[in-house]
């Protein structure tokens, strides 16, 4: 069946509306409209959404058929976003780090699942254009071309939510296993070494993967390395499996564990320079960042090295570093047919 779905912003008095059309089926979910709808729209990047039908909120678990939902019927998707929303998920990003604004934009891209310009866009700043939005903003600043938190402050994530409208709250705790380093390295959210925080908290929605909440949880703490397990009470969570089977619950404690190595880190740098003859050790760190969602420094800095990518690169010998640019020390040759007379 075909719906129209109305999408506002609820935290405006000025509002543009966004229309989608959505084909849905009789078998699917509130969730599965709201999901589509925001994702045409853009505005995946706001976690505070609820969908109506004639001024009733839906819950995400219900199938349409539930609420009699027919062809040609009209929803409203509602969602909560400003100005400062953005500037908390920045700031969430940042931490404590100094990142360019445009390490800025793929990390953002890779955590909210939309570019930053397009959130802008949504919201109608800055023409999409994301550094004058963030030269406006106090509690961020420049120097040297990179852009830091200035005034600390509560990151979304952080902030109190709105109970019927966010998703169950789940507590992660994530500990990398570096290879050759003996035990486990325990990530903490700040210096202190408090238990407290040694855990992350992430809004996860029942009905989510497990793959897909390894995804989230790994962008949230900006984990770039893929071989990485769930673990629920001391039992490994399959991927296939939603949340709710596998018996995760609104408060649960699950861990991450994560293997990193080297060889890993050297695997993904070989992946992006097979795809280019040669690039500035700068641009494969940009490369790197949009691929994995980390800058690459961060995940040097997870393996106990030193943050410097072209100190990483000379150390390793399948890289070549000439005239300021890195290659594949043995690329592989790009297969082409020849026809002979």
């Amino acid at each position: 069946m075909k719906l129209q779905v109305i999408v506002k912003n609820a935290s405006k008095n000025v509002v543009t509306n966004t229309v989608v059309d959505a084909i849905a089926g009789p078998t699917d979910t509130v969730l599965n409209v709201q999901e589509y709808a925001a994702s045409i729209a853009n505005i995946a990047s706001f976690p505070d959404q609820k969908l109506f039908l004639k001024g009733k909120a839906l819950q995400n678990t219900d199938r349409l058929t539930d609420h009699d939902i027919k062809d040609g019927d009209t929803l409203e998707l509602q969602f909560q976003a400003s100005e400062q929303t953005l500037v908390d998920q920045i700031s969430g990003l940042l931490g404590d780090k100094a990142l360019s604004p445009e390490e800025i934009s793929l990390l953002y891209s890779y955590r909210y699942g939309i570019s930053f310009e397009d959130a802008l866009n949504a919201l109608g700043l800055c023409d999409g254009r994301i550094r004058p939005f963030l030269e406006s903003q106090k509690r961020l600043s420049f120097h040297d071309d990179v852009v830091k938190v200035a005034v600390a402050a509560k990151s979304l994530e952080d902030s109190e939510p709105t109970k019927d409208c966010l998703p169950s709250v789940i507590q992660v705790t994530v500990s990398v296993d570096i290879k050759g380093m003996g035990k486990p390295l325990q990530l903490l959210s700040d210096e202190s070494t408090d238990d407290e925080d040694k855990d992350v908290c992430v809004h996860l929605e029942m009905a989510q993967s497990v793959a897909r909440a390894k995804e989230i949880i790994a962008g949230l703490v900006q984990m770039p390395f893929p071989d990485r397990d769930l673990m629920l009470g001391g039992s490994k969570l399959e991927d296939g499996m939603s949340l709710h089977e596998a018996g995760v619950k609104d408060g649960s404690k699950i861990a991450m564990v994560v293997r990193a190595s080297e060889e890993a880190l050297a695997s993904q740098l070989e992946d992006l320079l097979k795809e280019k003859s040669a690039l500035a050790p700068g641009d494969l760190g940009l490369h790197y960042c949009q691929r994995y969602g980390t800058p690459v420094s961060q995940a040097l800095r997870t393996l106990g090295l030193h943050a410097n990518l072209r100190r990483f690169l000379e150390s390793h010998s399948n890289f070549c570093l000439i005239d300021g640019s890195v290659s594949l020390v043995n690329k592989p040759l790009l297969m082409t047919s020849v026809l002979e007379d």
